[in-house]
């Protein structure tokens, strides 16, 4: 898996994740804060989980947060965007043409589709 690191706190965002430490709004704020710092001071995920008491994929989530929304991804408990939240604009007019060409209302059967095929009996004595 490759290393999961905080971006530098700009300036204005270090000073507001050391008030969360120093009189943290909610244990959350705190560990989420604690979470950056420790990230940007070069501790790796595993041990930040380690050294909190989380989870390791909770700490991940928490930077990646931090490092695409800055403080405002830190505040609420909402998860990253889904891929589909993520696709441009272009991805999705294409997906919405290509659902709107398909008049019969089912599902094509298509090279992405998996099907079911029980494996064959084996014969006796193979």
């Amino acid at each position: 898996m490759t290393p999961t690191f905080a971006r530098q706190p700009l300036p204005e965002e270090r000073k507001l994740l050391e008030e969360w430490i120093k009189n943290p709004p909610s244990r959350d704020h705190y560990l989420r804060a604690r979470i950056v710092l420790l990230s940007a001071e070069g501790l790796s995920a595993p041990d930040i989980a380690r050294r909190i008491g989380r989870h390791e994929s909770r700490v991940r989530m928490w930077i990646r947060q931090f490092n695409r929304f800055g403080i405002e991804g830190l505040y609420s408990g909402k998860p990253l965007p889904s891929r589909t939240e993520l696709a441009s604009e272009e991805d999705k007019q294409r997906e919405s043409s290509r659902r709107s060409g398909d008049s019969s209302g089912q599902e094509s059967v298509g090279a992405s589709t998996w099907m079911f095929s029980p494996r064959p009996e084996r014969a006796e004595g193979a």
